[in-house]
């Protein structure tokens, strides 16, 4: 998503991404891997916890999850993954973008 930034601000949208790690963690992955959009630190698993994205036993730890929300907080598209590494394309978010 960061490398495609550009083309989800071209269609109105903002990313937020959610760490469940400790602020410290957090902030020096960000150091290394800097993001331009908004990181939230939810190291309570606050946000996790209501979108049920949660670590599961056999997710290899947290499971990853992408939410589509417009403007009035309906959820327009989730996809919450058993592994880190299932997470949907960028096109398949932007077409869904395309269709609000």
């Amino acid at each position: 998503m960061r490398d495609d930034y550009e083309q989800f601000k071209a269609h109105g949208a903002e990313i937020l991404a959610i760490s469940a790690e400790p602020a410290a963690r957090s902030d020096g992955y960000l150091r290394s891997h800097p993001l331009p959009f908004p990181t939230l630190i939810d190291e309570d698993h606050q946000v996790f916890d209501a979108y049920d994205a949660a670590s599961r036993l056999l997710s290899l730890g947290q499971r990853p999850a992408l939410f589509v929300i417009d403007a009035a907080g309906v959820v327009r598209f989730g996809d919450v993954g058993a592994q880190q590494w299932n997470i949907p394309s960028n096109e398949a978010v932007l077409s869904v973008l395309d269709a609000l």
